[in-house]
């Protein structure tokens, strides 16, 4: 009985022995993935670009404030690139709905079970308001810093129309800031221009209304934008500014940027009441009834429009023609005798339908030069043949047509087929015919109309400015500004990428990624680039958040003749090769992000060692590091020539299970190369490989616990001696 037991413990213990083994291969593979999933860590959060202060009525619940505040949300980004949407918390403890005055709520946002955040969680405060019923007030105020606009809420239940606002200029009388078109009442709230304060100085404001005003909120206008609030009291007007109808001065414009205001191609014998037109409505100066130029409430800018002379402009006879414009004080005002003012001038070229030429030239964009040419005798067919020619140097180039496009307006050239100081001679070939040969100089006397681009166009006559978020498009030595309707202007021409250049360095981004950006009209996209002996730094950013991730991305720099090869190296250590454009004397290399890359020129030999040794990772962008290599190499992730039959050993177990559970440098690597494109490949060789493993073990387990069992069988018979005896 005794034996029998036993024997039956042994058959158990063998039993539980197979079943605890498989039990912890199933953990090695399987259980890694969950304590991933269950343990995210964030990285960054999205920012809220504009988050409206608020008013509410003394004695009220928080609802109103609730609806307004309550569905904010941001995102949040995990290392392995998933987003989060999080609802922003908000507290409202800190406002006593009883007592009228100013008060501040925060939010915040509550991270979900299983992520952790290695960044600080984000903070959001914005002032409340509480009033009485018509009886606004200046308590608290937001900024949209785009706009350039402040906003003051309230509660009220007066007429907008009837409101006033004063701003009083520390030292100087009051002035009328509705009036001069600074700012606006609406009846949830006040808005006022930042144009109408000069930083550094001391201000009072304060809005009327039938039957009463507000406080005098005075404050000093910093440079940064920030109202540093001084004091809130009840205080009168009065002393208030009379009109000033004397311009004295000008906003300062380079004159170079008016030589070339606009160019025009007329047919012959055209009227020129359009283009006289549309000079008149595009190109305007400010003048200012201040001693030196200032735009603000006490000394407000003034418009002055444009008059064009085209008296020496013959519509009949073909040719290049200057038309000047002077700008002339409008009615009520009157210029200073000793006030100099700048003269404009535009160009115009008169050509036969039948002989179109390229005579002059414009900054279109900020990357495209427009030569206007009348093309009426083409049909859309023919346009798209016509040929582009460079001559440099003596030398003709045929342009390839992913820099340059032809409609109705003339030839739309790329300022990525040409370089800085050098003089050039453009000619376009058409059908039955060619233009004559147009040289010009490409340097900073050509590229002057940036200021044009830069002017604030908000409508301040219009009282319109809630709808106000253009931003302000700018274009410096390293950076380009671009507001959303221009973007969409240079998809809507057909291109299929979207150029920037800076520092001799171009970059393309596909217009189908732009398209992904969702940009609005008013959004600002911001394109830096800079390149600092052999560091390259590109940036991009929609309204201040960084995009780095643009899949068919191509950068563009200089490459040294000869048997050399361009590689870009990132600062995680990939490197990336592209091709070589011989005719432009650049390499161009597709990329997939944003950031920091390190320019090295190797001889070609090199160049493909590295190639055949990366080739042996099959990974041709480089991304695998030594030890990792290694690390896979010897559990036959790679090369595929391992008989998987020596995964038994254990050493090469542990190393397998190690990088698929993620506790070691492997994990890491392996999605660090997610990004890469080499993810589902890969992994899906470790799994059939770790299942192939796990199915040896099984086998070979089952065999053992049957050789063990007919190993105690045979002893059992012969113990008893039954066996041998019957024979």
């Amino acid at each position: 009985m005794l034996w029998e037991r036993g024997k039956q413990m042994k058959k158990n213990r063998i039993a539980w022995m197979a079943v605890w083994v498989l039990l912890f291969f199933a953990s090695c593979c399987f259980g890694g993935r969950k304590v991933l999933a269950a343990d995210k860590v964030i990285t960054d959060f999205s920012r809220i670009f504009y988050i409206p202060a608020g008013a509410i009525q003394k004695g009220q619940d928080l609802q109103m404030l609730r609806e307004t505040y309550d569905g904010m949300g941001c995102t949040a980004y995990t290392e392995d690139g998933e987003e989060l949407y999080l609802d922003v918390i908000w507290d409202y403890s800190g406002i006593n709905m009883q007592t009228i005055g100013a008060y501040e709520i925060t939010g915040t946002v509550k991270l979900p079970e299983g992520y952790t955040s290695k960044v600080s969680l984000p903070v959001w405060r914005v002032g409340i308001s509480v009033q009485n019923q018509g009886q606004p007030e200046l308590h608290v105020y937001s900024r949209m810093i785009s706009a350039g606009i402040y906003y003051f809420p309230w509660i009220t239940d007066q007429d907008p129309d009837t409101m006033e606002i004063w701003l009083k200029k520390e030292g100087e009388d009051w002035a009328n800031v509705s009036e001069e078109g600074y700012g606006i009442c609406d009846t949830d709230g006040m808005y006022l221009s930042c144009q109408s304060m000069v930083p550094g100085n001391v201000y009072t404001l304060s809005v009327t209304y039938n039957g009463g005003k507000t406080r005098n909120l005075t404050y000093r206008y910093q440079s940064d934008g920030v109202l540093d609030l001084i004091s809130y009291q009840p205080g009168a007007i009065s002393g208030t500014m009379q009109k000033d109808t004397t311009i004295r001065s000008c906003e300062y414009i380079d004159e170079k940027s008016l030589q070339r205001c606009m160019v025009y191609a007329v047919r012959k014998g055209q009227n020129l009441r359009e283009i006289e037109k549309d000079l008149e409505e595009t190109f305007y100066i400010l003048g200012s009834t201040c001693t030196e130029y200032e735009d603000t409430a006490a000394n407000p800018s003034v418009v002055l429009q444009s008059v064009w002379d085209f008296s020496q402009v013959d519509t009949a006879v073909p040719g290049v023609y200057k038309v000047t414009g002077t700008f002339v004080a409008p009615e009520g005002y009157a210029l200073e005798q000793e006030l100099t003012v700048p003269e404009a001038v535009a160009w115009i070229t008169v050509q036969r339908p039948d002989k179109p030429e390229v005579q002059i030239c414009y900054l279109e964009r900020t990357d495209t030069l427009l030569f206007p040419m009348i093309l009426d005798a083409f049909t859309d067919s023919q346009l798209n043949d016509m040929e582009v020619y460079l001559k440099e140097s003596g030398k003709d180039q045929r342009l390839e047509k992913e820099n340059y496009y032809f409609d109705r307006r003339g030839l739309h050239l790329g300022r990525k087929a040409l370089r800085q100081n050098q003089e050039y001679g453009v000619y376009v070939v058409y059908p039955g015919g060619s233009t004559g040969i147009y040289t010009f100089q490409y340097n900073e006397d050509l590229i002057t109309n940036e200021h044009w681009y830069e002017r604030n166009y908000a409508d301040r006559d219009g009282k319109d400015f809630p709808d106000i978020d253009n931003g302000q498009e700018k274009v410096t030595d390293t950076s380009t500004v671009l507001v959303g309707n221009r973007l969409s202007d240079l998809m809507s021409a057909g291109a299929s990428q979207i150029p920037f250049e800076k520092d001799g360095v171009l970059i393309k981004i596909p217009s189908e990624d732009v398209k992904d950006w969702e940009v609005g009209a008013d959004d600002e996209i911001q394109v830096d680039i800079s390149k600092e002996n052999e560091k390259v730094s590109i940036k991009v950013s929609q309204n201040g958040e960084e995009i780095t991730r643009i899949p068919g991305m191509t950068i563009e720099v200089p490459y040294t003749s000869g048997r050399y090869t361009t590689i870009l190296t990132d600062e995680d250590g990939n490197s990336y090769t592209g091709t070589e454009n011989a005719v432009q004397g650049v390499a161009v290399i597709p990329v997939d992000k944003t950031g920091e890359y390190t320019v090295q020129q190797v001889p070609e030999e090199n160049s493909q060692e590295k190639e055949e040794s990366s080739d042996g990772s099959e990974n041709s962008d480089g991304d695998e590091n030594p030890e990792e290599v290694e690390n896979l190499d010897a559990t036959g992730n790679l090369d595929g020539d391992e008989n998987l039959a020596e995964a038994e050993d254990t050493d090469s177990l542990e190393i397998s299970t190690e990088e698929l559970s993620g506790d070691g440098e492997g994990s890491a690597d392996m999605e660090e190369k997610n990004s890469t494109g080499t993810k589902d490949g890969k992994l899906a060789i470790q799994h059939k490989k770790t299942a192939a493993i796990v199915a040896i073990t099984a086998i070979l387990l089952i065999l053992l616990w049957y050789l063990l069992a007919k190993r105690s069988k045979k002893l059992r018979k012969g113990d008893r001696g039954e066996g041998e005896q019957g024979k």
